[in-house]
């Protein structure tokens, strides 16, 4: 079976280590780098975290500083659900941090695409990077065949009434993206929002005795005691499902449908406006993901970690 050759960009964040780690243990991809951009917590940490978690893993793997900033917009963090860390407090101690590369994610993802055909972008965080890529190198978009991101909400909002977090933190790349002429898989709050994360789920995280595993459990104890959940805590595993769409897309429903951001509205900035009208004749450039069988993720997110 040929792997899917892959770039990864992320800004973990606690979903973004989950993620990162199904994407580790998953058997389809050829990971050729993976990247930090600021987004959940500054880049100075979601680069930390990326370095600590990539050696949690014992992952050979070129990690690239991303950029630390919006392209065009003030910087939005989601320190108050992450921590100003972004692991609810857990921190990895310089000794437990993978070597990282100099040359800058953007560069690198070009160079990947240079040297490969077909490249998957996988992408988790706000899409800063991925605006930046087909800005410098727009000579290299028919090398990507698709970007997935986790992003996105067609109706309600988490950030604001109508904008989900990563496309609020900057919608001026979201909409380079999404205008791009490259397939773009959306995965957003539709579909996110129905995956849950259950303190079922992790008791059996506390007691795996993988290396990752352990960090990943203490990072959500940590985050269950900030909560005040103790009881019945459950939370939402956005960004593996973006893995998860190419591991197993049988799994979940989609539409293509025409979809802009909006970038000035006063109280539609960041908001992903998708045209369904069925006598539209505007471009279809996005695959709108609207469902997932829920039994379906469970069992595939703990086989793949858990085992």
């Amino acid at each position: 079976m040929r792997k899917i050759i892959t770039i990864f960009d992320t800004d973990p964040g606690i979903d973004d280590a989950f993620a990162l780690s199904f994407l580790h243990e998953s058997e389809v991809f050829d990971v050729k780098m993976v990247s930090s951009v600021a987004g959940n917590v500054k880049l100075t940490n979601t680069t930390r975290n990326l370095r600590g978690l990539v050696k949690a893993m014992d992952w050979d793997i070129p990690i690239h500083r991303g950029l630390d900033k919006p392209l065009f917009g003030p910087q939005i963090l989601a320190e108050e659900f992450h921590g100003v860390d972004g692991l609810s407090g857990y921190l990895f101690d310089d000794s437990d941090l993978a070597d990282m590369s100099d040359t800058p994610a953007v560069d690198a993802m070009a160079e990947v695409l240079k040297t490969n055909e077909r490249v998957v972008i996988i992408a988790v965080g706000p899409l800063t990077n991925i605006g930046a890529l087909i800005l410098a190198h727009p000579e290299l978009k028919e090398k990507i065949s698709e970007i997935t991101i986790m992003g996105g909400v067609v109706g309600t909002g988490n950030t604001t009434a109508v904008a989900e977090f990563n496309i609020y933190a900057d919608p001026e790349a979201a909409k380079i993206v999404f205008e791009s002429g490259i397939r773009v898989n959306m995965i957003g709050l539709n579909v996110t929002t129905k995956t849950y994360y259950n303190l079922a789920m992790h008791e059996q995280f506390k007691k795996s005795t993988k290396k990752i595993n352990q960090i990943l459990a203490d990072i959500m104890d940590r985050r269950i005691a900030k909560t005040g959940a103790e009881e019945n805590y459950t939370t939402y595993m956005h960004d593996t499902l973006t893995v998860m769409y190419h591991t197993n897309p049988e799994i979940f429903e989609s539409t293509m449908v025409h979809m802009d951001v909006e970038i000035r509205g006063e109280f539609t900035r960041g908001m992903t406006v998708a045209d369904m009208r069925a006598v539209s004749k505007a471009c279809k450039n996005v695959t709108f993901v609207t469902d997932i069988d829920t039994k379906k993720f469970e069992e595939i997110f703990m086989k793949t970690l858990i085992g």
